[in-house]
Order: C-alpha cells, then structure tokens, then sequence
C-alpha cells in the first residue's frame, strides 16, 4: 500500500505542473564578455556602447518533450549593438545559437531542476549602410518626366561563424501548466577567432573579440504551446 501511495505522489510531482509537450521561452540574459575592436574603448570607429550592448542578451528558443524527463530545443541568444559612423547606420549581432539536450525533475510540486547540454553554432554579423543618391538614376526618371530624387541605400554586411558548447543548471517555477519563470547559470564555450570573415565574398580579419568561455546567467518566461 505504502508502495502505491509513493508512486502516485511520484506520478504527481512529474506531471502535475508539467507543460505542454512544445514550449517557448523568451527572456533575457547577462554576460561579461570582452568584445575587443566591438566595442567603444578598444575602437574609436564604434558608436559608444553601454551595458545594453556589452553585457546583456536577448533569448527566444523553442523546445519539445521527447520523454517524461528530457527535452530537446533550439535557442538563440543576441548581443545587439547600433548606431551611426560618420553618415551610415551601424548594426552589429552577435547570435549565440543552440542545440539544446535537457533533462528535469521535479524537487517540488512547483519546482523544477533542470540540466543542459547544447552544441553551439554561433554567428557574427556587422553592417554599415547609408542613403545616397544615385546621379545617372535620377537623370534616368527625369527623362521619364519623373522629377523626383531617389535616395538608394549601399553598404556592406560582414559575417563569421563559429562553433561552440553551452551548460547549463536551472530552476523553474510553475504558476500554472501553461506558464513559469526559469532561471540558469552556466557557460558558453567558444572555438572564435578573428580571422576569416566574409564580406562580399572576400576574407577579413575581424575583431579580436575574447569570448572562448564566458559565464552566463539567464532569466527566461516559458509558455507552454
């Protein structure tokens, strides 16, 4: 009897606040990285940054239960830095992409301890645009009877990618079966260097950016599907 009564609170605990099988979260992070040539102090070029653009990330991800204790899901994570240079519109992105294997247990009825391991295929990205107009455009519409000045944006886009590995300790909290609030702690490992950017199909040498293994604490809402 003892037996049955254990296993049906054990039954409980697993599946009572449990979420629906698919659930998206959505969040925010901090980090400490040091973005040597990306940021204001190592590069005078850059638009002046600030602890929004060094040290927090943005989180959306998506994951599935593929069995009573473990999902898998895909995450991204970015570092969002913008601005002007001289006339152009500075972007920069740092997008730290997921692959993720979890497992869980329920430590109480609302409370869940979760563990995480997720291969990593990040991407940088930085663009600068501008607005100009195009001369022989404008005599073009002009003899079409079009009088108008056309403004044309140019610019480029360089961008590298670059594997890595994320772990991750966690806790949710369950206000219902269709929302909670997550927060972890752990690492993301990164294989970065700064040569072998492409911009318009030709390699450059990128920022000297040192973010090989970087603590990182995550605060995420999660809402089941």
């Amino acid at each position: 009897m003892k037996f049955r009564y254990l296993l049906f609170v054990l039954i409980f605990l697993s599946f009572g606040y449990s979420q629906p099988k698919f659930n998206l979260q959505i969040g925010g992070g901090f980090y400490n990285p040091n973005l040597i040539g990306m940021d204001s102090d190592s590069n005078a070029t850059i638009p002046t940054t600030n602890f929004f653009s060094e040290n927090m990330l943005l989180n959306w991800g998506l994951r599935y239960q593929i069995y009573p204790n473990v999902r898998v899901g895909y995450t991204q994570s970015h570092s969002i830095h913008f601005g002007k240079v001289g006339n152009s519109n500075y972007f920069r992105n740092i997008a730290y992409r997921s692959f993720s294997f979890e497992t869980f247990y329920y430590a109480r009825e609302q409370l869940e301890i979760n563990f995480t391991l997720a291969p990593m295929l990040n991407k940088g990205s930085i663009s600068l645009t501008s607005k100009s107009e195009v001369e022989d455009l404008n005599s073009l519409l002009t003899s079409y009877k079009d009088g108008s000045s056309i403004k044309l944006e140019s610019g480029g886009k360089m961008t590298k990618s670059w594997a890595g590995f994320a772990s991750h300790i966690g806790a949710r909290y369950y206000f219902s079966n269709l929302v909670s609030v997550e927060g972890k702690v752990g690492y993301y490992i990164s294989s970065y260097k700064e040569s072998n950017w492409k911009l318009e199909g030709q390699k450059v040498t990128g920022p000297r950016m040192k973010i090989n293994k970087l603590p990182v604490i995550q605060i995420n809402a999660v809402l089941g599907i």
